[in-house]
């Protein structure tokens, strides 16, 4: 096992209402220094420390939310949090929980997920435009991922792209991975073709972004001969409800529809006191409207 360094990740850094508001307006918000030099290391052994028991656990025929087809975009692994103490201090931090509480404007916030992503050199392919929201059984918006570097990024290796303000152009189909097909691009609504103008966010490892769950994103492939580390942690509002579809980290648990996503596997990671604006809401009326516009969608895509 990796030795464990002694850092305190529930310090909490201030984000400004000039941050908040950056956040509220456009979907996504790039926040630097997050972690010090010697917390990078840390993560960076704890994360390969847990990779490689995670490793081990798979070829005793355990499994942890695994998609071979994702394999095809980087290397992935879910909840390393449940299985790596290391992993957990980070997953688990008030540092980014409450970064991520103030942006969204809650009182209260809950984890939804960590993802360990990393983009291998070789044979490396883009990650497709798309958001994430659709692809997470939810029936509440405001969920929201804190997407940390671990290595220097930038358009070479595959730092992450966004489009500003298209969280709120609505809930798209969710698209396949990896494909190359440039599924979402294709079905866009011709006024938000005009405003797909995306901003790329390179920064130096321990720097992140934070982006809404509907915010369209994208990272080119890792050209670079070094794998690209990352980890993204994932958070929810406290009371946001189970939509009742396939995933890993629910299925397991087998939840009725419209269960609240609490407990022990959705643990809280920062609250206080709520704040004047708040991107928690309801989606099942944007979900039905959705499921009468992304038929012509669809239908655009495969006209392309």
């Amino acid at each position: 096992m990796a030795v464990q360094t002694e850092i305190d990740l529930d310090r909490t850094i201030e984000i400004s209402d000039a941050q908040v508001r950056a956040y509220q307006e456009n979907g996504f918000l790039q926040v630097h220094n997050v972690l010090t030099p010697d917390e990078v290391e840390a993560v960076r052994a704890d994360l390969a420390d847990a990779l490689a028991e995670r490793k081990r656990l798979k070829e005793e025929g355990e499994k942890h939310g695994d998609n071979p087809f994702y394999r095809r975009v980087f290397v992935q692994e879910v909840n390393l949090w449940q299985t790596h103490a290391g992993v957990r201090r980070l997953t688990l931090s008030r540092r980014l929980g409450e970064i991520a509480r103030r942006l969204v404007g809650v009182r209260k916030m809950r984890l939804w997920h960590d993802h360990a992503l990393v983009k291998m050199p070789e044979n490396s392919i883009a990650s497709d435009w798309h958001q994430d929201w659709p692809y997470w059984p939810m029936n509440h918006l405001g969920a929201l991922s804190c997407w940390m570097a671990l290595d220097d990024v930038d358009m070479v290796n595959g730092c992450l792209q966004f489009v500003p303000k298209s969280f709120r152009w609505g809930i798209y189909p969710a698209i396949a991975l990896g494909s190359g097909k440039k599924q979402l691009e294709q079905m866009l609504d011709e006024d938000h073709q005009a405003q797909f103008k995306p901003v790329a966010m390179p920064m130096k490892a321990g720097s992140c972004t934070f982006h809404d769950g509907l915010c369209f994103h994208y990272a080119n492939p890792n050209l670079s001969d070094k794998p690209r580390r990352a980890i993204a942690i994932i958070y929810q509002p406290d009371g946001t409800g189970y939509r009742k579809k396939g995933h890993c980290v629910t299925d397991p648990l087998n939840l009725p529809d419209g269960a609240v996503l609490a407990g022990d596997t959705f643990p809280v990671v920062a609250e206080g006191e709520a704040f004047e604006t708040t991107s928690y809401l309801d989606a099942r009326p944007m979900l039905a409207e959705a499921a009468k516009i992304n038929p012509g969608r669809q239908a655009r895509m495969k006209e392309a």
